[in-house]
């Protein structure tokens, strides 16, 4: 008898509770890379799910790269090379407490490499209209700097990031922007105190996008980005 739609609902989400424990288990190295997972049958023991819920958190896993399933071998856990990160659940997966640090720090390098660039290209590429808005979001950073609230200034100023990528009018760039934006609000948030953080280096880059010096803009975000603070 084919399964109701509540039923194929219910089944999807334990398929991906358990794609959850099995990536976390695979991150921690308790499934290392080369190792084989356990067979369907021990996987629904230790679970309490059905087979074909393990089957379709077997197909999550594989799609992003974290395991191989072949007949008469089984399901190989895949090396860290083929893990694909950029996928924001596995981003989500890897992002625990005890990895918070170093996700970040490997998330600040690529930054440091792409937001310079994504600034280049809003002063060369933004649009009037968005200028306008940067700009809006510019002076409420500015009107936070005078009444600080502090939840507010992260939300601006992810805001505020997350539009420059967007004027870049790159889809790659854009994309990452969206992307890493459960870290980057995990970033600001560890970094955010009791004050705004570096006002005017956010003040240079929207003059220099405003003028339309992609230079500029490049070279004050590269400030911005390796200023302690």
């Amino acid at each position: 008898m084919p399964l109701s739609a509540q039923q194929l609902a219910a089944q999807k989400n334990l398929s991906y509770v358990l794609a959850e424990k099995l990536a976390q288990r695979i991150l921690t190295g308790e499934y290392a890379p080369g190792s084989i997972l356990p067979a369907e049958m021990e996987l629904g023991s230790a679970f309490g799910v059905s087979r074909t819920a393990i089957r379709e958190a077997v197909k999550t896993l594989t799609a992003k790269g974290m395991v191989l399933p072949r007949p008469r071998i089984g399901t190989r856990v895949m090396p860290k090379e083929s893990w694909n990160f950029l996928d924001k659940e596995l981003l989500a997966w890897w992002m625990t407490e005890e990895n918070c640090q170093d996700v970040i720090q490997h998330f600040l390098v690529l930054r440091s490499t792409l937001e310079p660039q994504a600034c280049q290209l809003a002063a060369l590429l933004g649009s009037a209209e968005q200028k306008v808005h940067l700009n809006t979001l510019m002076n409420e950073m500015v009107q936070l700097k005078k009444h600080f609230h502090r939840e507010r200034w992260i939300e601006v100023d992810m805001a505020w990031h997350e539009h420059i990528y967007a004027m870049s009018g790159n889809p790659f760039l854009t994309s990452f922007a969206a992307l890493f934006q459960s870290v980057y609000h995990t970033y600001f948030n560890s970094i955010t105190h009791n004050d705004v953080v570096k006002l005017e280096h956010h003040q240079a880059i929207v003059d220099a996008i405003q003028d339309g010096n992609a230079q500029g803009a490049f070279e004050t975000c590269q400030l911005l980005l390796n200023t302690p603070g």
